[in-house]
């Protein structure tokens, strides 16, 4: 009997948990986006002591049938102020494609607030790009490494 009552209970809570699946149709597409990625140069490790980091932007074309076209990639000082643009004419990036660009861990002029602003077009309303930096600290020297995911600051909308 007391499996019985499990089994009826273990069926009644799969069948009332909500489905985590989302078809590609429902989800959110847009023409472009302006997209906020925090990166980091250094980290302290103690109050006058720093780990040195390399920061690699990369953005993942995740239409599986859109191309996207990159028209900004540009990286910012902990300040705000702009140090480098990346782009000196657009990039397209084709379905699936994925674009990389590197900060090397001796370029310590982004600071421990530094940032990536990315922009992107497209000439039909596409799934949103998938942007992130990785930090690792420089070859041969254990230590730290992390992600950080890019967060839309604007965006425009439009018909599919």
């Amino acid at each position: 009997m007391r499996l019985i009552a499990k089994i009826l209970v273990l069926a009644v809570l799969s069948a009332a948990a909500p489905s985590h699946h989302v078809l590609a149709a429902e989800l959110e597409r847009a023409r472009g986006e302006l997209i906020y990625v925090p990166a980091y140069s250094r980290i302290f490790s103690f109050p006058n002591r720093s780990e040195l980091l390399a920061a690699t932007l990369t953005v993942h074309n995740v239409d599986p049938e859109n191309s996207l076209t990159l028209g900004r990639i540009d990286y910012h000082d902990e300040t705000g102020t702009l140090l480098r643009s990346f782009l000196e004419t657009p990039r397209a990036l084709n379905p699936l494609e994925s674009a990389s660009f590197l900060v090397p861990s001796n370029d310590t002029t982004g600071g421990v607030g530094a940032n990536f602003i990315v922009e992107w077009t497209a000439d039909t309303a596409v799934l949103s790009p998938l942007t992130e930096a990785i930090m690792v600290t420089g070859p041969g020297t254990p230590g730290p490494s992390f992600t950080s995911r890019g967060r839309v600051i604007d965006r425009t909308v439009g018909a599919q």
